[in-house]
């Protein structure tokens, strides 16, 4: 089946092609939306701003791999593997948007909220209900640990490989998180 390119993945490939060339913080909208022959206006329906679309373009994959869990055809280390690997493989974009933002609208920030929301609703589908305050607690602090190291890895080119940082990543895991990501 033919794939058609929806607007937002347009936007998406049209800032990441300019973050090629220069830091995601001098792009302006205009510049987006000239370059793959779209109006601004049609951008704002789509998005808020330059940030809103570059935590986008890595949520909407995020959000994939966690229905893949979900759904049970994946493990949560193969799911932080995956997630490692897609910001390994395009390495230079998303070194250029952690570097480059900062604030309520930094990329570190934006995806790591989204992250939290995700695996709280993977949790609650598991507990049909609520999740506690501790095991929110325990959510937040390992996805703390996580996005604080994958950011690390990136920002400071560490020598260990994507397979490495996720089975570390898997290990420290607190413990009360364990029955729900297997």
């Amino acid at each position: 089946m033919i794939h058609r390119k929806t607007t937002k993945e347009i936007l998406g490939e049209s800032i990441h092609e300019l973050a090629q060339k220069k830091s995601v913080d001098k792009i302006s909208v205009k510049e987006i939306t000239d370059n793959c022959g779209l109006s601004t206006t049609t951008f704002y329906h789509h998005f808020r701003d330059k940030y809103e679309l570059i935590a986008w373009m890595y949520n909407y994959q995020m959000e994939d791999i966690y229905l893949d869990f979900c759904e049970g055809s994946e493990s949560w280390h193969q799911a932080i593997l995956d997630m490692v690997t897609i910001l390994d493989k395009d390495r230079s974009f998303y070194v250029n948007a952690l570097k480059n933002t900062d604030g309520p609208d930094s990329f570190f920030l934006s995806t790591h909220l989204r992250s939290i929301d995700l695996l709280t609703d993977v949790i609650r589908r598991s507990v049909d209900g609520p999740v506690d305050e501790e095991l929110l607690f325990d959510v937040k602090f390992y996805l703390r640990g996580v996005s604080y190291s994958i950011t690390d890895w990136f920002l400071n080119d560490l020598p260990y490989s994507a397979e490495l940082l996720s089975d570390c990543l898997y290990r420290a895991m607190p413990e009360k998180l364990k029955p729900f990501l297997k």
